[in-house]
């Protein structure tokens, strides 16, 4: 295979952080990865955000087939391509999404990628096609990819389908967060609740994807953004991203403090936790024909309890995955959003080796992170 200059010389034993059992910690250990096959890249990982979800896998609130490597937003060059790949080159800029695509179900071809049944198969299974996996332990056990990418290693083999070229400007540490948080974020307020100027927003959850709902509803013209949180500091935050009211749940009844701000409710609200009773509070405040949209992830056996008499006032709720929208579409217009300046993500990241990725799950697991961790590796 042709590898792109200046990349490690052996990219088929990149070391990962492997989860081999439940609550354990990730060992930094050498794998070995298979090259790509048909319509998959190599990809050298440059920087990889810790998400939420990842959280999730560790501790088995998002249980997933084991020993997996987790890690799903993630910036990288491209090393080589398998057959049947001919719009990407080796030394091409990519951020991995991790909504691949078959590009050819009924879902698909209906333009709701996002919920493509194969690329559902993916995460379900830990490979890469729905049958095998494309690395293994040194004593041969098959190693789980993560929806088809487990970031927290150097190299990947992901689907084509999960690899969008963008522009080299933009620096690896950016470019992994367009992959989840902004793209989950921002497609939130784009796609799912189509703010528009002049309306009103609050955001529940000032975390990676809370403060990139609120500067999607900057950038949208929103007239007023309330940010819900309990840490003051993330709340300071959000004001430098486009908050313009901020309420500390911590000591605060929330549902009231809206009113107190905004009498006839917000045109929209967003749960960006993944809590019930925070995704409650949202639909409350919420105004008569506004919507309420459920953007974090909720355990699998979360209910929620609403009133029903506000629902004869055309209030909705919906929800959405990792924004609602188009990877192929959106991520490089977010890019382009960067470099013009209007997406703000420098005060939005917190940079840390990739050795550090035992910690940095721990921290954020704890809430002692304020901004993105991204885990940058050497070399």
């Amino acid at each position: 295979m042709t590898v792109a200059p200046g990349s490690p010389s052996d990219p088929s034993r990149p070391t990962a952080a492997v989860l081999r059992e439940v609550g354990g910690p990730l060992e930094l250990t050498t794998v070995e990865l298979d090259p790509p096959g048909p319509d998959q890249v190599l990809v050298r990982v440059r920087a990889t955000g810790v998400c939420a979800s990842d959280v999730h896998i560790v501790d088995g609130r998002l249980p997933k087939p084991l020993p997996i490597v987790p890690g799903h937003e993630a910036a990288g060059e491209v090393v080589a391509v398998g057959p049947g790949v001919d719009d990407l080159r080796p030394g091409q800029h990519v951020v991995l999404s991790i909504l691949p695509r078959c590009g050819r179900c009924t879902v698909c071809r209906d333009g709701r990628g996002n919920h493509c049944p194969w690329a559902g198969a993916l995460g379900a299974t830990g490979t890469l096609d729905g049958r095998r996996t494309g690395w293994r332990l040194d004593d041969g056990t098959p190693l789980h990819h993560f929806n088809g990418i487990s970031a927290f290693a150097e190299h990947v083999v992901v689907p084509r389908s999960g690899a969008i070229a963008i522009d080299p400007a933009v620096p690896f540490a950016s470019a992994a967060l367009l992959g989840c948080a902004v793209a989950t974020g921002v497609g939130a307020v784009r796609n799912a609740a189509n703010v528009r100027p002049g309306q009103t927003v609050a955001v529940f959850g000032c975390g990676g994807v809370g403060l990139n709902v609120v500067q999607g509803a900057r950038m949208a013209g929103a007239e007023r953004i309330v940010a819900v949180d309990l840490d003051a500091a993330k709340l300071a935050l959000a004001r430098r991203v486009g908050a313009t009211d901020t309420l500390d749940a911590s000591h605060l009844d929330v549902r009231a403090e809206v009113a107190r701000l905004l009498p006839e409710g917000v045109d929209h609200a967003f749960d960006a936790i993944g809590r019930p009773r925070v995704l409650e509070d949202a639909f409350a405040v919420t105004a008569p024909g506004g919507t309420a949209v459920a953007v974090g992830l909720y355990a699998t056996d979360a209910t929620i309890t609403l009133d029903a008499f506000p629902l004869i006032g055309e209030r909705r709720l919906v929800g959405t995955y990792l924004g609602g929208g188009d990877p192929h579409r959106d991520v490089p217009a977010l890019a382009a959003d960067l470099l013009a300046g209007r997406l703000l993500l420098d005060e939005l990241v917190m940079e840390r080796p990739f050795t550090e990725v035992g910690a940095a799950v721990d921290g954020l697991r704890a809430g002692h992170v304020v901004a993105r961790q991204v885990l940058t590796f050497a070399g």
